[in-house]
């Protein structure tokens, strides 16, 4: 990971086999950011998505195999029982260009990941909702 402050935030980059949640988290760590939002394009592989199904209260997950362009990736910063917290969705294509979106549980960094921060020391925090067991934000 390699990262370069600017007037509104941060330029990042991730590099080939780097995890994206864990290194954006790291990230945040590193630069102590209280909240913030981020934005990125890149190659990604092994991801993980997830859809809200809100009858069943449940993530359906989706794994893909394989590498994928990361046509979209928008989240944000928070802080979860202490600990900063990327939440974020995705948008990602395979060879044909399908495309394949949802929350992003997981995945690795595969050619590149270029991520634009805005960052903000004002820490904002999640806490589960009552009714979903989600982490809402706290405002």
């Amino acid at each position: 990971m390699k990262f370069k402050k600017h007037e509104s935030g941060y330029a990042v980059r991730l590099e080939k086999g780097e995890d994206v949640l864990v290194s954006l988290t790291r990230f945040a760590n590193e630069v102590k950011l209280g909240s913030g939002s981020v934005i990125g394009i890149g190659v990604v592989c092994d991801v993980e998505l997830g859809y809200f199904d809100p009858e069943a209260n449940e993530y359906i997950k989706k794994n893909l195999d394989g590498e994928y362009e990361l046509i979209t990736f928008m989240g944000n910063f928070s802080v979860v029982d202490g600990e900063r917290f990327v939440h974020a969705h995705v948008t990602v294509s395979d060879r044909d260009c399908r495309p394949y979106a949802g929350h992003l549980f997981s995945g690795v960094i595969g050619v590149t990941g270029e991520f634009t921060v805005t960052a903000s020391d004002v820490v904002i925090t999640r806490s589960p909702d009552p009714d979903t067991g989600l982490k809402f934000l706290d405002l």
